[in-house]
């Protein structure tokens, strides 16, 4: 099954950012159990051993200022070594903390594993309740207060994911991946969704951060190219690929996962040229160790993965002018713009596709 982007997110609302015209530039780590990402689905995924990296690197991100947010999955909040590294990073507000929802790992162990389940969105919304609701619960125990961030696995999003987030108490969303669509693999298809902060949600009072992922290029901005690539005829002769060695359309995010330094310093300056005020960077927990995940298979891989981090913050924070944020600042930044007017038309996720630099309401 494929939600599409108006089935996960319905009306929005997309926020017109305060203050300054700087960007803002935000960190999710997907912080998890290492596993095999080509092997079957298991239960009993409880590997941490690549999480003895994340202090390190977390050292590295204090020298530009910036606290990520790490989102944490069930065996990060049950097992000893999981809450001893991270409640001590935690207590000394060298990261925030938030919830990621692996449903293979998490009980309740109701649904057969495969890879259509391996996207909590597509569970039967019961059974994705009940486990983002243990999920949520374990956290607040483990580390002394409930999460209000989201991240769903994979960016596997439901129809019945924002409805459940409220009851719990989340405020965030950070699961949504613009220009990609997940289908082949059972996932989402967001490629229609807006590509910037937006409100959504059962009286859009979840405000999404989307991950930051684009076409850029000489052909970037136009949707028409994007969506040509993306079709059949188009595949069989490999267009994307020729388009994107002429740096014409190629589509970036904004993670050293599968992306050159080049290529993300270009996506960032792209971004911000569009007049985008919040990035996301993004990675996973276990490309911090080698040999944990197909982006850092050995140290030197590992070690260049994280020197690409340096170069975005370099780029992001040097030479754009960012300032750092972390996912609750932008909350209370997004809190602060004047509510939207009664009767005022809201964006459905078509209208703010990538590829527009459109703001505010549709016209």
């Amino acid at each position: 099954m494929s939600w599409t982007a108006r089935e996960l997110f319905g009306a929005v609302e997309l926020v017109d950012w305060p203050g300054p015209e700087r960007p803002r530039l935000h960190m999710v780590i997907d912080t998890e159990e290492s596993f095999d990402w080509r092997g079957p689905f298991r239960r009993d995924a409880r590997d941490l051993r690549a999480l003895r990296a994340l202090p390190g690197f977390v050292q590295r991100l204090e020298a530009f200022g910036l606290v990520p947010t790490c989102v944490v999955t069930w065996p990060i909040a049950v097992e000893p070594d999981g809450r001893a590294i991270l409640g001590e990073l935690l207590a000394a507000g060298r990261i925030a903390l938030g919830a990621h929802l692996h449903p293979w790992v998490t009980p309740p162990y109701e649904e057969p594993l495969g890879s259509a389940t391996s996207y909590a969105g597509n569970l039967p919304p019961a059974l994705e309740a009940a486990k983002l609701a243990l999920l949520t619960e374990r956290i607040g125990e483990a580390f002394g207060s409930r999460p209000t961030v989201y991240k769903a696995g994979r960016y596997g999003l439901g129809p019945a994911t924002a409805a459940s987030l409220l009851e719990l108490g989340y405020r965030i969303d950070t699961s949504g991946y613009p220009n990609r669509d997940l289908g082949a693999d059972g996932g989402p298809d967001f490629r229609a969704m807006p590509d910037r902060p937006f409100r959504f949600g059962p009286g859009r009072r979840l405000l999404e951060l989307p991950m930051s992922c684009a076409w850029i290029g000489g052909l970037g901005t136009c949707r028409g190219a994007a969506r040509l690539v993306e079709a059949p005829p188009a595949r069989r002769f490999r267009l994307g690929g020729i388009l994107a060695r002429l740096r014409l359309l190629e589509r970036v995010t904004l993670t050293p996962e599968g992306f050159t330094a080049g290529e993300l310093r270009r996506l960032a300056r792209a971004l911000v040229a569009r007049g985008h005020r919040v990035l996301c960077l993004s990675l996973h927990s276990p490309s911090l160790a080698p040999g944990n995940t197909p982006y850092a298979p050995d140290v030197s891989a590992c070690t260049a993965l994280v020197d690409r981090v340096t170069g975005v913050l370099e780029t992001v924070l040097g030479e754009l002018g960012g300032t750092p944020a972390t996912a609750r600042g932008l909350l209370a930044e997004a809190e602060a713009t004047a509510a939207p007017e009664s009767g005022r038309p809201c964006l459905s996720p078509a209208d703010g596709a990538a590829g527009s630099d459109r703001r505010g309401s549709a016209g």
